[in-house]
C-alpha cells in the first residue's frame, strides 16, 4: 500500500511539472529573447535597410510585445519596405517561445523528433514507404580519418565519383564535405572552401551518400545540389496542404544550397511551378539572376513540377504523426529525390521567400483549427475572411 502511494504521488509529481514547465518555460524564453533584442539590430544588414535605427527599434518592440513573435525576421523579410499593418500576417520563426508552445502541443511532438533528427533512421523509414532517397553507401564512425575511408570506398566501387558526407544529426548544412575523384585524385569541398581529407578527422558520425545528378536545366543555374523546400501540413481532415514552396540554389563553388551556407531561395508558385521574379539571400539582398551562372530566375520553369508535390504529399502522409514538416526536395533525371526531412524547418526562410504564411486565408483557417494562432490580432484577421 505504501509502495502504490509512493507511485500515486511520484506520477502526479511529474505531471505537475510538465504541466507547470509547459506554461512557465515559455515566459523565461520570452525573457531571455528580449534581453537579446539588441543582437537583432546587430543582425541587420545596414546596406540594404535605410531606417532610421531609433525607429527600428521602436519597431522591434511593436513585434515583440504586440505580435509576439521574435524580431529576428525583420532584416531577412524586410519589413522596413512594408506596412507595419502586414506584419501581423508574419507567423514568425518557429523557434520562437510561443509559436514553439503551440508547434509541439498540436502539430510538432517532441518525443517524435528523433525520427528526423538521425537522418540514418530517417532513410530507412522513406525507403521501407518506397520514398526515394540518395543511394547510402556506409558511415563514417566519430574520430575516424575521413580520407582512408572515402579512398577505400572508392576503391572497391569503381562507378562512384561524387559522394557527400553528412553528419547524422546535422542541419543547415553544417558539416556537410562533397568529395570528388577525378584522375584517382580526391578534391573535398566544405562549402566555399577546399579541405585536406589526408588530414581531416570525423567530429560526429557521418553518413555517406551518393552525390546527386540533377536535372539538366537545373544543374545549368547553378552546380551544387539544388533543393525545393516544400512545408506541408497534415489537415484536420487529412488531407495535405502545402504551406510554401521555394528552390534554393548554391552559388560560387559550394555544393549544397543551404541559405545559412550561402545560398540563396526563390519562391516557387505553387500551382505552375515558375520561379518569382527575386530571390534573397541570408543577408536580405536581392537577386533577380543567379550571381554565378547569370541565369534569370523570373518564370523559370521548375522541371516535374507535379511530380515533385505528389512525393511531398506522399511523404507527409507517410509521417502522419508529425503533421507539419520541411522537406527538401532535388530533381534527378529519373525524378524528385527526398534529400532531408526537416522536424524544425526555418519558418523565416519560408516567409523571406514566398511572404507571410496567414495571407492566405486558407492556412489562415487551418492554423485556426489547430489552435496555433498566438497573437489576438491574429485570430481578428479571421473575422476579415
Amino acid at each position: 500500500m505504501q509502495r502504490n502511494l509512493a507511485e500515486f504521488l511520484y506520477e502526479h509529481i511529474i505531471i505537475l511539472f510538465k504541466t507547470v514547465s509547459y506554461h512557465i518555460f515559455p515566459f523565461l524564453r520570452r525573457l531571455i529573447r528580449f534581453l537579446a533584442l539588441p543582437y537583432c539590430l546587430i543582425n541587420i544588414n545596414w546596406n540594404e535597410c535605410n531606417r532610421n535605427k531609433i525607429l527600428v527599434i521602436f519597431d522591434f518592440l511593436y513585434i515583440f510585445f504586440v505580435l509576439k513573435y521574435y524580431p529576428d525576421n525583420y532584416s531577412s523579410c524586410r519589413l522596413w519596405e512594408k506596412k507595419r499593418s502586414s506584419w501581423v500576417y508574419y507567423y514568425g520563426s518557429n523557434y520562437d517561445p510561443y509559436q514553439r508552445k503551440r508547434l509541439r502541443k498540436q502539430v510538432q511532438p517532441k518525443e517524435y523528433e528523433i525520427v528526423f533528427k538521425d537522418k540514418s533512421l530517417t532513410n530507412s523509414i522513406c525507403k521501407a514507404n518506397d520514398i526515394p532517397t540518395p543511394r547510402p553507401l556506409g558511415r563514417i564512425p566519430a574520430g575516424e580519418n575521413i580520407g582512408d575511408k572515402i579512398n577505400s570506398l572508392m576503391h572497391d566501387k569503381n562507378d562512384i565519383f561524387r559522394v557527400i558526407l553528412k553528419p547524422l544529426s546535422g542541419k543547415g548544412g553544417n558539416g556537410v564535405i562533397y568529395v570528388e575523384k577525378t584522375d584517382n585524385k580526391l578534391k573535398a569541398l566544405q562549402g566555399q572552401n577546399s579541405v585536406n581529407l589526408s588530414t581531416l578527422t570525423s567530429d560526429s558520425d557521418l553518413l555517406i551518400q551518393e552525390f546527386l545528378s540533377q536535372d539538366d536545366s537545373i544543374n545549368r543555374i547553378a552546380h551544387s545540389v539544388n533543393t525545393v523546400r516544400i512545408v506541408t501540413l497534415l489537415t484536420q481532415k487529412g488531407g495535405v496542404l502545402l504551406l510554401g514552396t521555394y528552390m534554393r540554389f548554391g552559388t560560387g563553388e559550394s555544393k549544397i544550397d543551404n541559405l545559412s551556407q550561402g545560398g540563396i531561395c526563390v519562391a516557387v508558385d505553387v500551382n505552375s511551378g515558375q520561379l518569382a521574379r527575386i530571390g534573397f539571400d541570408r543577408n536580405a539582398v536581392e537577386f533577380t539572376e543567379h550571381p554565378t551562372s547569370g541565369i534569370s530566375f523570373f518564370q523559370y520553369q521548375v522541371p516535374q513540377w507535379e511530380k515533385v508535390k505528389a512525393l511531398s504529399v506522399e511523404v507527409q502522409k507517410s509521417f502522419p504523426f508529425y503533421k507539419l514538416l520541411g522537406m527538401d526536395i532535388a530533381i534527378t533525371k529519373t525524378g524528385p529525390v527526398i534529400i532531408e526531412i526537416n522536424s524544425n524547418y526555418d519558418n523565416v526562410d519560408l516567409e523571406q521567400a514566398c511572404g507571410p504564411l496567414l495571407k492566405n486565408n486558407t492556412i489562415l483557417k487551418e492554423f485556426a483549427e489547430h489552435k496555433l494562432l498566438i497573437n489576438r490580432r491574429q485570430t481578428q484577421l479571421l473575422e476579415k475572411i
